[in-house]
């Protein structure tokens, strides 16, 4: 989903049915569809509604699929997302570690690592 400000892109957001691919997360609930990817730029439109919009919409659009629990990571060093996501009803399932790679200067490979919480909803 991408949100739009004057004719503009200014956030987004996914949905990934499959859930999380975390294996400590998967194993402490196993298929739980994850909110993923939220991000809203340029910074200064931060703080607006756009990042609360924005979930809220990836939620309607789970219930309208069936999907009656979603989960979403934030990193631990990212307090303001958690405030967010406190404020919109996720409660806190279990800590983890997101690792993912990316090319880098020269194409070389680089691993990050992020501490991370797991945070569910009921979408009832």
């Amino acid at each position: 989903m991408v949100a739009w400000l004057e004719g503009r892109p200014v956030g987004h957001v996914e949905i990934r049915r499959i859930g999380c691919d975390a294996p400590a997360v998967r194993t402490a609930w196993p298929g739980c569809p994850e909110i993923n990817g939220l991000g809203v730029w340029p910074e200064e439109l931060r703080s607006r509604g756009i990042g609360s919009a924005l979930v809220r919409a990836a939620e309607d659009l789970a219930r309208e699929r069936g999907i009656t629990v979603v989960g979403l990571g934030v990193a631990k060093d990212n307090p303001r997302a958690a405030a967010l996501y406190a404020r919109l009803g996720c409660q806190p399932l279990i800590d983890y570690h997101d690792r993912w790679s990316y090319e880098g200067a020269g194409g070389v490979l680089r691993e990050w690592v992020d501490a991370c919480a797991f945070l569910v909803e009921d979408l009832l």
